[in-house]
């Protein structure tokens, strides 16, 4: 099952990989204004502030149906940009809309297949398997990349009809596939018939999950996860700006492809050592250096590319690390029947400053004089986090993740926390 679900991880990364590389550079080549990139990124982060309605959504309903709908409304706006007619009369308006449809579509793939994962592997598996399924994301992700280097490259109009409909069209077919991947899925839960049945008090569970948080450790995560999305957004939003400036948009898509890379390294690494570290200490040590090397990055590119280059590479490694760190920490230490109201505290707290980060990130970019400080603070605020992080004394005494008591040998109804 677990190896059928990464097949649908691999045309679904295939599939949705053009928004996360191409999207918010595309807006930033057409139309050239900070604040509509700014919206964009809002946009796209939006939708998850409604994250609480899904989460328990997908604890008490069958998770493989609901991603199956997902994939459907997905393949709708790539498929719509496909068809469309010349680019040049798609206004602004119109990519908002393609935009905002796309992220309400992803909004419940993420809590559905959280909730799957631990239902399908064993506890002691979940760090393996998280960065197994990352490596599998980013290997898609990386695909999509280099097509993306090679069309840009070939074609002195990026924005001609020919390549705008292959690209979104293939990212259209790509999900049909992932799709019939889905029909292969079974959620074991599924044979929970009254708990499939149960009615969904929205607010209760909202209550229940953000409870369960700020009755144990994950309360200090979840602070850290939020700042450094709120920081992470507004560099985001100003990153086609500073890349395509430096490197132009042929170098931002290598440089990005460079972050995928180390993503699948870091994935690598993760699923083969991260269980021997303790968890605290490791998440400091990775957002000290995300900080420094953010640091680093923006002085050297203006000068040194192939420096740069190598720098893009180690960004890619720890940002996935921690990434991963975090999720496989939710998923340790959450009882099974809350992961996917956990995960919504989780969602909705950090997509609401991610929306706030994307629209001051665009502000800032419009009135900065030079983009590069934006990336200068946003190195110093990864410092600033992984110090805070560590000065708590309840995350310093976290042990190894697999070391990590387990709620799940009990059934929880949402009183039970994990310390």
């Amino acid at each position: 099952m677990f190896r059928r679900l990464l097949g649908l991880y691999v045309f679904s990364g295939l599939g949705g990989g053009i928004f996360q590389i191409f999207m918010l550079l595309s807006i930033h080549l057409l139309y050239e204004n900070p604040i509509y990139t700014g919206i964009a990124g809002a946009l796209i982060a939006a939708p998850h502030i409604f994250s609480f309605a899904v989460g328990p959504l997908a604890d008490r309903r069958n998770k493989v149906s609901i991603i199956r709908v997902t994939l459907i409304l997905e393949f709708i706006p790539l498929a719509l940009l496909a068809f469309t007619p010349l680019l040049e009369t798609i206004g602004i308006m119109f990519m908002f809309a393609v935009i905002i449809a796309y992220s309400i579509a992803r909004l419940f793939e993420g809590p559905a297949s959280n909730a799957l994962l631990p239902q399908i592997v064993s506890e002691d598996d979940l760090m393996k398997a998280n960065s197994l399924t990352q490596i599998v994301v980013m290997s898609s992700g990386l695909v999509i990349a280099l097509a993306l280097f090679v069309i840009m490259g070939a074609n002195d109009d990026m924005f001609a009809v020919d390549a705008f409909t292959v690209i979104y069209g293939a990212s259209a077919g790509f999900l049909v596939v992932a799709f019939l991947f889905s029909l292969l899925l079974k959620d074991p839960s599924a044979g929970q018939g009254n708990k499939l049945k149960e009615k969904i008090n929205y607010l209760h569970d909202l209550r229940q999950g953000g409870k369960f948080i700020m009755g144990n450790v994950l309360l200090f995560f979840v602070v850290v996860v939020v700042m450094t999305n709120f920081v992470g957004q507004i560099a985001y939003v100003n990153r086609p700006e500073f890349l395509e400036y430096h490197a132009g948009a042929q170098g931002y898509i290598f440089l990005i492809t460079l972050a995928l890379v180390g993503g699948i390294f870091a994935s690598v690494l993760t699923g083969a050592l991260g269980g021997r570290l303790k968890i605290g200490p490791m998440v400091f040590i990775v957002l000290f250096a995300l900080g420094v090397i953010r640091i680093l990055f923006t002085l050297i590119l203006p000068y040194n590319f192939a420096v740069a280059v190598g720098l893009m590479i180690v960004v890619g490694i720890v940002g996935t690390t921690f990434g991963i760190a975090i999720n496989s920490l939710m998923q340790r230490i959450t009882p099974k029947d809350m992961i996917g109201r956990v995960g919504s505290v989780f969602a909705t707290s950090t997509s609401v400053v991610t929306v706030l980060g994307a629209l001051v990130g665009g502000f800032l970019g419009n009135i900065v004089s030079q983009v590069d400080y934006i990336f200068l603070f946003q190195g110093a605020s990864y410092i600033a986090m992984g110090i805070f992080i560590i000065l708590i004394p309840k995350v310093r005494k976290l042990p190894k993740i697999n070391e990590i008591k387990s709620p799940n040998e009990v059934s929880v109804t949402g009183d039970s926390q994990a310390d």
